[in-house]
């Protein structure tokens, strides 16, 4: 549990008011503690500075929010917009047109302003970007725009709506009713003047759930459980009563409500003070927070304090457990009963009401939801320990000493990612005993975040199970990827036979695969060590070959025999796509940030025809132990392409030679690589690229919580 100081109006003078203009910048501040930007990347509009107009609807609207990654409108609630699809909009911004821009159109609540119509730019050319952010700029020095601040679109960010699942295989309705072994549910009889129940969930048997239950309680009832993002639901009926004990059959069917991942509460000792506004001559109204989250407080108030409505507005403090206050504008979202005749259980939807308020309540809600993660610098030292004992060296048959190369570069990115997590992030979970786990994630392409790097020490001497170590990391990966608005990708590369990995990564891909949203590919990894010197081409009296970059017309057909070949997902999370293929917005992110970045594409012909590619990436020394960022990939372009393969592997080696890199990663995807080379090919196993889209982030971290649920204690 996190303890934070209850102190308020006018008891300590750090509770002054404080902090920068209003708004922040979208961007970074979802990561961290840096100054933020000088140029927003969101800001609310006054008047009727932008416009935008959809395709196929008459009238045009004036736009109230704009950033890189969507607009926003306020409803006419006289036309029929298509929620849930994919428009085409167009920006118009004093006589410039900006588009057309693929949109996904949604209804979403934000904040204080009342339900606004988001549309979410799918794909945002370099030139349109840079239309928007030079209309932002113009707007701010104008006077007409205020940069906003990022929570407010925490809920553009995650999922519109909730999701709902029926459940009806056995085995998983008996898998997830193990889960919540232990878990309060509420019981919900059929007759409506019943009151609700409280049961436990003490033992599930093969066809029999056993309750700690009400006596008396004989009749059917819908039973709900609240798992990590989801609330579970599901029929049953006692048929067997004993004194405190009550059994069931296993249910036929759960149905399965995901709420938003950032959405779940977490009890903790904070307390909020207002002035409420119907009753201003009182003092300021004390209230404890008894759940949280970043978007919404909910708050119990005691008998004799003077009672709340919904939407009703709030203007309230917390304190931020470190001398200093938060300043937060609320809106009263339902009322209900609390423990006491005239006591009010109360949810209240949040905003931050300054940029330092903005930084403050990020840093607190973290704090409290993940108290035994940290997302900085500190314990870096502790990195390289921890990789030897959790055995991540000894993955893919490499050995400690195949690692040593790399420990400077390792230590120094480590340290530099706290300044680019908008790029990098570490996130390791602690005890009293120092490091117990590493996850780290980077985004290497323009929408797709990648985990890497997955270290556990096997034993600890702490209180904190391996599961638990688990559980806190994935769930902090996830939620890091889905605060950035513009993930639209996670990716992983998976060893093909590490136990955790088949049971998390590739049986949720299975489960999932009949959406299209998550893919499991095999691929032959490969470690390439460069000769000191350039190869002689033994190949060529047996099959000439030309090795040169891709023309703009080979460029495309590389793009169609991918598209051809490879599933969309895999296209658009590795920017092998139109528009993307070269990285250019993604190089230009990274070395704006002083990292290496970069991307080739190296055609092999035959006659003048092109007869296979090679995909050439670069990435900074100490991103990753493996070097999954200095990677090839070779495709062929037409049958019998693959016998091209080997000269282009000795191009690849001339090209990461020229960036002093000594070896670099080939990922065969379609089987072990055929090379007799000069140039040292190691394989080094099997393994599957892992790609889910966002949309199913918050299926995956309730499925990692159902994995790493406490074993039950021996009976």
């Amino acid at each position: 549990m996190t303890l934070v100081p209850k102190v308020g109006f006018g008891q300590e003078a750090s509770w002054a008011a404080r902090g920068g203009a209003d708004g922040l910048s979208l961007g970074r501040a979802l990561f961290g503690d840096d100054a933020p930007a000088e140029e927003p990347e969101a800001c609310w509009l006054d008047g009727d500075e932008v416009w935008l107009r959809i395709e196929g609807l008459d009238p045009s609207y004036p736009v109230v929010l704009l950033g890189a990654m969507g607009a926003w409108i306020e409803p006419d609630y006289q036309t029929s917009f298509p929620f849930g699809s994919v428009a085409s909009v167009r920006l118009y911004f004093r006589g410039v047109e900006i588009g057309p821009l693929p949109a996904l159109l949604v209804l979403q609540s934000m904040g204080l302003r009342g339900p606004l119509i988001g549309l979410s730019f799918q794909e945002v050319s370099a030139r349109a970007s840079g239309q928007i952010r030079e209309a932002l700029r113009a707007l701010v020095d104008a006077g007409a725009a205020k940069a906003a601040a990022s929570s407010l679109f925490r809920s553009s960010a995650a999922e519109a709506g909730h999701v709902r699942e029926v459940i009806d295989d056995p085995r998983r309705v008996r898998d997830i009713l193990s889960v919540l072994l232990r878990k309060k549910g509420i019981v919900r009889r059929a007759a409506e003047s019943a009151p609700s129940l409280c049961v436990m969930l003490s033992e599930v048997e093969v066809g029999t759930v056993r309750w700690f239950g009400i006596e008396g309680w004989s009749e059917a009832a819908a039973v709900e459980i609240a798992g990590h993002s989801s609330v579970f639901r599901f029929n049953i009926r006692a048929e067997q009563v004993r004194p405190g004990e009550i059994v069931s059959a296993l249910p036929a069917r759960v149905e399965r409500l995901r709420r938003s991942l950032h959405e779940r509460g977490v009890e903790v000792e904070l307390t909020a003070r207002f002035l409420h506004p119907d009753w201003l001559h009182l003092p300021p109204v004390e209230a404890e927070v008894v759940d949280v989250s970043f978007a919404s407080l909910r708050l119990a108030l005691g008998e004799g304090q003077p009672p709340l409505h919904a939407r009703l507005k709030l203007a309230l403090e917390l304190p931020d457990g470190d001398d200093g206050v938060i300043h937060l504008k609320g809106e009263v979202r339902s009322v209900s009963a609390g423990e006491g005749a005239a006591a009010q259980l109360c949810s209240v939807q949040v905003v931050a009401a300054k940029r330092e308020d903005e930084r403050r309540w990020l840093r607190l809600v973290s704090r409290i939801l993940h108290a035994t993660t940290y997302g900085g610098t500190a314990w870096q030292a502790e990195f390289w320990d921890l990789f030897a004992s959790s055995g991540y060296f000894n993955l893919s048959g490499r050995r400690p000493e195949n690692f040593e190369a790399m420990r400077p570069s390792l230590m120094r990115m480590a340290q530099r990612a706290a300044a680019v997590p908008h790029l990098l992030h570490n996130v390791t979970c602690l005890s009293e005993h120092g490091i117990e786990g590493n996850f780290s994630v980077m985004k290497p392409y323009h929408s797709t975040w990648m985990f890497h790097q997955l270290a556990k020490r096997p034993k600890s001497a702490s209180n904190l199970s391996s599961r638990q170590v688990l559980r806190d990391i994935f769930t902090r990966c996830c939620e890091y990827a889905l605060a950035d608005p513009e993930c639209r990708w996670v990716i992983v590369y998976a060893e093909a036979h590490v136990a955790w990995n088949e049971r998390s990564f590739f049986e949720f891909a299975r489960r999932h695969e009949a959406t299209g949203l998550v893919l499991s590919l095999p691929f032959r990894l490969m470690g390439v060590d460069v000769p000191a010197l350039p190869p002689e081409p033994s190949w060529a009296d047996a099959a000439p070959f030309e090795i040169g970059e891709a023309t703009p017309p080979e460029q495309a057909a590389l793009l169609g025999q991918l598209c051809a070949t490879s599933p969309r997902i895999y296209a658009e999370a590795l920017d092998l796509v139109p528009g993307r293929l070269a990285l250019g917005p993604c190089i230009e992110r990274w070395r704006s940030a002083g990292l290496e970045r970069d991307r080739a594409l190296l055609v092999a012909r035959q006659r003048g025809e092109p007869v296979a590619a090679a995909i050439l990436e670069l990435g900074e020394l100490g991103t990753n132990l493996f070097r999954l960022l200095d990677s090839v990939r070779l495709v062929p372009m037409r049958p019998g392409g693959d016998a091209a393969f080997a000269p282009l592997l000795d191009a690849a080696c001339g090209w990461f030679r020229s960036h002093d890199r000594p070896s670099f990663i080939c990922f065969g995807e379609r089987g072990r690589v055929s090379y007799e080379g000069t140039a040292g090919l190691n394989d080094l196993g099997e393994g599957r690229l892992w790609i889910i889209a966002r949309e199913l982030i918050p299926e995956f971290a309730e499925h990692v919580y159902q994995l790493t649920e406490p074993k039950p204690p021996p009976r």
